[in-house]
């Protein structure tokens, strides 16, 4: 059984829960719940997602190994970092490739407009996370006026999450096999 939470829920933390009902013997997929903490509200609100954890718990693990460091989006206004990093993973010229540094929304959450950027300083990680609606006659996600949750934790906060992060990640891959 499979039921954690990582990190600090009143900063930023990652709850993890297996649901046995969800599962069978011998499935190829392991399934439960996945829901970020930022700031002490539950992201996505409002929602029950069923996720694909011994594939989402490998894919968080690489992304937050991987912060991209960029003090400048680091040190801008809110909105303008959040825009900034959104526009560098969905680029409004198409010839440009898509950029997923700053990208680190589990699939099932980008699947419903549930997004998850972060920046580093390289001390401190920049995480920041909305909902967004897609408008299908531009092409485009909706960033007007949005409300963006943030939180600001430090490296080593980071690092030890990973850590208990990897041990899940283990305990489900012996599970899942």
């Amino acid at each position: 059984m499979i039921n954690s939470i990582i990190g600090n829920p009143y900063k930023f933390s990652i709850l993890i829960f297996d649901v046995k009902e969800w599962n069978t013997r011998g499935s190829l997929f392991f399934n439960g719940l996945l829901i970020f903490s930022i700031n002490g509200e539950l992201f996505p609100p409002k929602e029950v997602l069923n996720v694909t954890l011994s594939g989402e718990t490998h894919w968080l693990i690489e992304n937050f190994k991987t912060i991209a460091v960029n003090e400048e989006i680091f040190c801008m206004e809110k909105e303008k970092a959040f825009i900034e990093m959104h526009n560098a993973r969905f680029p409004k010229n198409i010839d440009i490739d898509e950029d997923y540094q700053y990208d680190i929304s589990p699939e099932e959450f980008a699947d419903r407009g549930y997004y998850v950027f972060a920046v580093s300083n390289g001390k401190q990680i920049r995480i920041m996370a909305s909902k967004l609606t897609y408008i299908m006659k531009h092409s485009r996600h909706n960033l007007n006026k949005i409300h963006i949750n943030e939180i600001f934790i430090t490296t080593s906060e980071l690092n030890k999450m990973i850590l208990k992060l990897e041990k899940i990640d283990e305990k489900i891959r012996i599970i899942d096999n």
